[in-house]
């Protein structure tokens, strides 16, 4: 199990996908899915089912989002220099001198930087400034806009994602990458329907990649209608807090601690009674997990447990040092202890259970 989990963690955050330009990543989950029956709706979100399934089973969402935070070239200067706007969240600290990939509509992924001054050119007190993102450009060695354009085939609208390779740390069990978040999510997925394809399930099984999270989980939204979930599983890569600068004795979310089990964010409030079903069988089955309610964030649960007349739905997530940054870290452990929650519930998620979490007039 352990070293599929790497070579997905591998494949999937070393494939560039930025907001709105998933389609590499879309292929990766369609390649690693043969045998599924797929479906797709029009913003392009995946569903991938199993064949046998009960067509009376309730309908169990397992879900992650292929996007991550990434760039769009805003404009070309008449010198060769790329402005930028931003795709998903990001601190403009974490941007300056970074290495990046222009996914350049001529097909090519052309290499560069974002471009910095050295601080004994940089004005007086501009150094303690954070410099802000539209004032930012990437430099991919070009010497005019018509150069850039029309020779490296950089077009108004390219997506531009970091430019870093995975990699295993001195701890054996921690690695280094880009877009854990959420391709820690999407790793997660695509073992877990791998792994359950040929068991014999309560439910009926579904395997959704979403579209366009970090702009606002849009893709959540079409893919609901698309899967019509009766409980959904969001699978992330969420935000550690055990570094420096944070309050380590409230860490919720610490490398080694195992599965993080979201119950609230400002854009989501899970079910209380899905809450207590998943902790109850993760103490159950002896699975390290930890509970998480946070101030900020959201993810694609904001929009699934919102749809129709509502979908009990709840994050499962691998807690993930410097997201939304050109490198973040991770603990192969956790990522783990969340596979075996994921087959528990699955397993778990019967008529009954399902019910259970909706059927609010009983005595």
């Amino acid at each position: 199990m352990r070293t599929e989990a790497e070579r997905l963690l591998k494949l999937y955050s070393e494939t560039p996908g930025a907001s709105g330009n998933e389609e590499l990543v879309r292929k990766v989950f369609c390649q690693e899915l043969n045998g599924h029956a797929f479906s797709a709706d029009r913003t392009g979100c995946v569903l991938a089912a199993r064949d046998g399934d009960p067509k009376d089973g309730p309908r169990v969402m397992l879900t992650a989002h292929m996007d991550e935070v990434g760039f769009m070239v805003q404009n070309i200067t008449k010198t060769g220099f790329i402005e930028i706007v931003p795709l998903g969240g990001w601190w403009p600290h974490v941007v300056l001198a970074q290495g990046v990939i222009v996914m350049a509509a001529s097909g090519r992924a052309i290499p560069g930087c974002v471009a910095s001054i050295p601080p004994h050119q940089l004005g007086e007190g501009a150094a303690s400034k954070v410099m802000a993102l539209d004032k930012m450009s990437i430099d991919i060695g070009g010497d005019s806009r018509e150069q850039v354009m029309e020779e490296f085939g950089v077009q108004l609208g390219d997506s531009i994602v970091p430019a870093t390779k995975f990699k295993s740390l001195a701890h054996p069990d921690r690695f280094l990458g880009k877009a854990f978040d959420n391709r820690v999510g999407m790793a997660l997925l695509t073992q877990s329907m791998c792994a359950l394809k040929k068991k014999k399930l309560p439910n009926q099984l579904l395997g959704v990649a979403t579209v366009q999270e970090e702009v606002g989980c849009r893709g959540a939204v079409t893919a609901s209608a698309l899967a019509k979930p009766d409980v959904a599983l969001v699978l992330e890569g969420p935000p550690a807090d055990d570094t420096p600068g944070m309050n380590r004795d409230d860490a919720q979310g610490a490398l080694g601690e195992g599965v993080q089990l979201r119950v609230m964010d400002p854009r989501a409030l899970s079910s209380r009674r899905l809450v207590d079903f998943v902790v109850s069988h993760a103490k159950g089955a002896g699975i390290d997990h930890q509970v998480t309610v946070r101030r900020g964030g959201g993810t694609d649960a904001s929009a699934i447990h919102l749809h129709d007349q509502g979908v009990p739905s709840i994050v499962l997530g691998v807690p993930t040092r410097y997201i939304h940054s050109h490198h973040s870290i991770l603990q192969i452990t956790d990522y783990l202890e969340a596979m075996k929650l994921i087959d528990v519930l699955v397993r778990a998620f019967d008529a009954e259970a399902v019910n259970d979490l909706t059927d609010f007039l009983r005595a």
